[in-house]
């Protein structure tokens, strides 16, 4: 066991087991760190893929003598790239200084100029320049002095980049506005920017390159979102981009959204806009309305709202935790049976499992009295039973006919692919579905035909499940599935997903996967 086996959790404190990597030669962990990916639309995959990072977990040890962090060097560049710089930091921390090589020093630094951490940058700066030669030091150490007002080490160092052949002319015109010596604008694009100059025109009082409808790298989301010369409606885009991605947590955005300039009009005209509306202002204008509500009953309506606006772009999850601190200071009462389904299913999104009896419980008592309320429960019956099991809703061969023929009535064109998916996640799951029943769902000649990457890695996957190597197969799982949404693959695709986790003994999170991809086909 190396020191690259270190890690911030453990099986204790939320990590992954210890014996994780179960067999996975050292070569192969290393082959896939190379690919690992920094954009996944998923809350669960996202936490499994922190938890993957920040285990501390026998790994076996490189065959000769050797002082490298290339693992750990690779964990931390997979957590700076992602945007996650608190876990990134926490990784970090726990890092004998003896380990600290230059790479991991680079990475470190670009995260302090990313956020305005300058006494850290130039701290770790002045002891490296010392160490090397790379022009990374020379330039950091020019903008250090060039913070400090002294002019003449700065000029110094500017000279000796030039003697050197530097050219990076960014950097030059950069240093020059800053000194205040140079008006001119000079044209800096996305395309272009590194941490240092985030750092650099920070300092210079200039804003971030325009975007022009791009959307910038995933580790400088949050320097966009606090760009103090970003317009209103591109920063609630970006936050809401951020906080789906895992980058801002959704207390962050929430404050986003409080702190966002509106008139009085705008405020009571928010539930108007929303309705009319698929724009991040309309959805930031919801949650301030919903805030300013008095009474549960006019708080339900609009949380209610909020949720098919939800559902409807593809952000429900992220919208159940937004409006958590709401809904749950509403407590379940006859006058409220309406929402009942609803506040279940948000409830379930959050985990929250004795809140979910309890609105369970509401909506079966009024579902005997309004048709509404019962079409509303049939339609989220699978959705909590994947979740719950048999804590809130015990099998029910007739709930689930009862389903499909709501969606099939109100979603004919969706209903078979929407069962297809639901019945063999509930196969995997262990949910016995008869073969009657199974005829209805899925059909006698029902065939999937798996149309993105994770096809190419099934066998990988199948077999490092089969092996118990839970590490390797959760690696594998999230390398296929970078920068692609649930949506987007096939029933097949899905299934093998959760199946993989769930015969890995990940029992809560296979639930959790199951149910995330039922509310992007459902919704």
């Amino acid at each position: 066991i190396d020191i690259e086996s270190i890690g911030t959790i453990d099986s204790t404190t939320g990590g992954l087991p210890q014996n994780m990597w179960g067999d996975t030669s050292r070569k192969t962990i290393d082959n896939l760190f190379n690919f690992l990916p920094n954009q996944l639309y998923s809350r669960s995959l996202q936490s499994l893929y922190k938890r993957l990072l920040l285990t501390a977990a026998e790994i076996p040890a490189v065959t000769e003598n050797s002082s490298s962090t290339g693992l750990l060097f690779k964990r931390a560049h997979a957590l700076f790239h992602s945007g996650y710089f608190i876990e990134f930091e926490k990784l970090i921390e726990i890092i004998p200084d003896e380990y600290h090589g230059e790479q991991l020093a680079k990475l470190r630094t670009d995260a302090a100029f990313l956020k305005n951490e300058m006494d850290k940058a130039c701290d770790i700066t002045s002891r490296w320049f010392e160490k090397s030669t790379a022009q990374y030091w020379q330039k950091s150490l020019i903008f250090c002095d060039a913070l400090n007002s002294n002019w003449d080490k700065v000029d110094f160092g500017l000279n000796l980049l030039i003697e050197l052949g530097e050219v990076d002319g960014i950097f030059f015109n950069l240093i020059q506005k800053l000194s205040g010596r140079v008006d001119e604008t000079f044209e800096l694009t996305l395309d272009t920017l590194q941490p240092l100059y985030v750092a650099m025109l920070r300092a210079s009082k200039n804003g971030l390159p325009k975007l022009d409808s791009k959307i910038p790298n995933i580790w400088l989301l949050t320097s966009y979102i606090q760009d103090p010369s970003l317009g209103h409606a591109t920063r609630l885009s970006l936050a809401e981009k951020a906080a789906k991605l895992g980058v801002i947590d959704i207390r962050t955005l929430s404050e986003i959204y409080k702190a966002a300039e509106l008139d009085e009009n705008e405020i009571e005209n928010a539930i108007s806009i929303a309705l009319n509306e698929k724009t991040p202002k309309a959805r930031m204008l919801l949650y301030r309305a919903t805030l300013r509500h008095e009474s549960n009953f006019g708080k339900a309506q609009a949380i209610q709202r909020a949720q098919s606006i939800g559902q409807e772009n593809n952000s429900f999850p992220e919208m159940a935790e937004l409006y958590t601190a709401i809904f749950e200071q509403i407590q379940p009462g006859s006058e409220l049976g309406w929402f009942g389904p609803d506040a279940t299913l948000l409830h379930t999104a959050n985990f929250n499992l004795e809140q979910a009896k309890l609105w369970s419980s509401l909506a079966k008592r009024e579902a005997n009295m309004d048709q509404n309320v019962l079409e509303t429960t049939h339609s989220y019956w699978p959705l909590i039973r994947i979740m719950w099991g048999d804590k809130v809703f015990d099998w029910d061969d007739d709930r689930m006919r009862d389903w499909w023929q709501l969606i099939n009535k109100t979603n004919p064109h969706k209903a078979r692919e929407v069962a297809s998916v639901l019945y063999n996640l509930l196969r995997v799951l262990g949910d016995s579905v008869s073969p009657d029943l199974r005829a209805a769902l899925v059909g006698p000649n029902s065939s999937n035909r798996a149309t993105k990457t994770i096809v190419n890695n099934q066998f990988s996957i199948e077999t490092a499940a089969k092996a118990g190597n839970l590490a390797e197969t959760i690696t594998l799982i999230l390398i296929s599935l970078d920068k692609t949404e649930f949506t987007a693959l096939s029933t097949s695709e899905l299934i093998l997903i959760v199946d993989s986790v769930n015969k890995l003994g990940l029992r809560e999170e296979a639930r959790k996967l199951a149910f995330e991809i039922m509310i992007s086909k459902l919704f």
